[in-house]
């Protein structure tokens, strides 16, 4: 197959026509660091750089106005230098997001920094991605939908429960068939929308599934980095995997090492089971490209295989002390004020009273029988609480009449826009997801946490460490133990300094910017923007070796 040209004249709009919404975003953005309690220096500098940005795109759209040319062919990377004042802004950047909640949330507020920094951004995914991808203003470009319409990716995510093999065995079947139609030649579609996308760069987002398009972009030439929506301790980091809640000790033990070894051990056989046939999927479909270029067997190892660095949107200071890995980066804390989340509006639950809010993300992890069980325990704990008032989320896990009637202080909703809900409430109950976790450390708000699965052991077992939450068991909270557990969320002044620390870090992080640096430090030498820096040394070694 002929692969596309790259360069020439992107056909995404121009920066300059959707800049409208900037200044008010910085203003809100500014209100959100001054209640984290940023210095008032540091938030005029905010906002005068918010300005001074805003008149650089300004200047930038009048100077980078598109020129007629005497020939239509698609610019070559050698040309592209010559060619920078003709294009409609400096570059091209996909997000390539197989379709995760969590992936796309952590997405969202690096997508409007490169846009207000004058890059054209779009997003491609399968359907499921659309709407909150266009809800949040951004172009999306839609791939594989015979394989993924519109609905099929919740019937994909399973919970981790290796005994469940009729549904892993149909799910492998199904992959199985998707990788042989890749090879048959259905990644056209991919190479399509590169030639009309022209990006110069992508970032891939999905966990393991990610690797695939990462093998096909890496089959174009097009630079690339893996954007995480959590954390990723690797094996050799001296850290446990992030599926774990184990809280590593300072005395760095023979016993400890023992512990952090047999739960990578035991990460390594959950990981067989669940997707043994992922890693030959893989090689299959790196065999039709060519890439050989693993990282399995580094000091390092990644899950993921394809050699690309990684970004990492949490600040370093939330994660267990231990060994960076030399790929990987840790950025901002990456929170989108302006994301849409759709449901009903805060202005909806007006109230004195206290807020405790409960949301327990979108993927199902248990059998429904077990978040009946839960939801009555918040339930009970919302009828002992009578001070208080409570909204929950109900994710679709269960319907509200199936938990029968609701004490007068608590709202049974399908969804809830979460940013609004957090700076309303002094307590969330939630599941550890990384981004609700985020959230809540952003706006001060104390968490109670049942980790569910995935990473959400490690995220808690992280809060718990640093004395952001307390946790307790999803399988056996009862009415009483849930409105003990949010009281002494709620009451405990220790959490409370903690929190007003790590806030304040966050913040900081947030106002560093480091996110944008480092994915403009990664764009072809070309395509960068005056003052940009050079990529990391270690990512520069990275691309030799690649």
């Amino acid at each position: 197959m002929t692969r596309p040209p790259r360069g020439g004249r992107s056909t995404w709009p121009a920066a300059s026509r959707v800049e409208c919404s900037s200044v008010g975003a910085m203003e809100r953005h500014v209100a959100i660091l001054r209640r984290a309690g940023a210095p008032a220096a540091s938030l005029c500098a905010t906002k005068t750089h918010g300005r001074a940005k805003a008149c650089q795109r300004a200047h930038a759209a009048g100077a980078m106005s598109p020129a007629a040319t005497s020939s239509s062919r698609p610019r070559r990377r050698s040309e592209r230098g010559a060619a920078i004042s003709r294009i409609d802004h400096m570059a091209n950047i996909l997000f390539f997001i197989v379709h995760e909640v969590g992936s796309l949330n952590a997405s969202f507020r690096l997508a409007l920094d490169l846009k207000e920094r004058g890059h054209g951004v779009a997003y491609a995914g399968v359907a499921d991605s659309r709407a909150s991808v266009e809800a949040n203003g951004f172009e999306f470009i839609c791939l594989f939908e015979r394989f993924f319409p519109k609905g099929s990716i919740a019937g994909l995510v399973e919970p981790e429960r290796p005994w469940r093999l009729s549904a892993r065995l149909a799910r492998n079947a199904m992959f199985a068939r998707f990788i042989d139609a890749l090879v048959a030649g259905a990644d056209a579609e991919v190479f399509e929308a590169f030639e009309r996308a022209k990006p110069d760069l992508v970032l891939l987002s999905g966990g393991r599934y990610a690797e695939w398009p990462a093998l096909m972009v890496h089959s174009l030439g097009v630079p690339a980095a893996f954007l995480g929506s959590t954390l990723v301790p690797r094996r050799g980091s001296g850290l446990p995997p992030i599926s774990s809640g184990l809280i590593p000790r300072p005395d760095g033990s023979i016993w400890q090492a023992l512990r952090i070894r047999a739960a990578w051990t035991r990460r390594e056989i959950t990981l067989a089971l669940l997707e043994g046939r992922h890693a030959v999927l893989t090689r299959r479909l790196a065999a039709k490209y060519g890439v050989v270029g693993y990282r399995r067997d580094a000091d390092f190892p990644m899950e993921i295989a394809v050699t690309l660095p990684q970004i990492i949107p949490f600040p370093k200071c939330f994660d267990f002390p231990g060994y960076d890995a030399p790929d990987q980066y840790f950025i901002e804390p990456s929170i989108s004020l302006e994301r849409n989340d759709g449901g009903f509006v805060s202005s909806d639950i007006a109230d004195d009273r206290p807020l405790a809010y409960c949301a327990l993300g979108t993927y199902k992890w248990r059998p429904k029988r077990d978040y009946l069980r839960f939801f009555r325990a918040v339930l009970g704990a919302a009828a002992a609480s009578p001070h208080r008032r409570f909204v929950i989320a109900l994710g679709g896990h269960v319907r509200p009449e199936e938990l029968g009637e609701a004490p007068a202080n608590a709202r049974l909703v399908d969804y809830a826009p979460q940013l609004q809900m957090l700076q309303h409430a002094d307590v969330m109950i939630g599941h550890a997801g990384a981004n609700s976790v985020k959230e809540c450390i952003f706006f001060g708000v104390p968490s109670v946490l049942f980790p569910l699965g995935a990473d959400h052991p490690g995220i808690a077992a992280r809060a718990r460490y640093h004395g952001l939450a307390v946790c307790g068991d999803f399988g056996t909270v009862t009415s009483a133990s849930m409105k003990s557990l949010i009281d002494d969320a709620t009451t405990s002044l220790f959490i409370k300094a903690q929190l007003r620390i790590m806030r304040a870090r966050f913040a900081e992080a947030e106002r560093s910017g480091a996110g944008v640096a480092l994915i403009e430090s990664l764009l072809p030498r070309d395509r960068r923007p005056s003052g940009a820096a050079d990529a990391p040394r270690a990512l520069q070694l990275l691309e030799a070796d690649a």
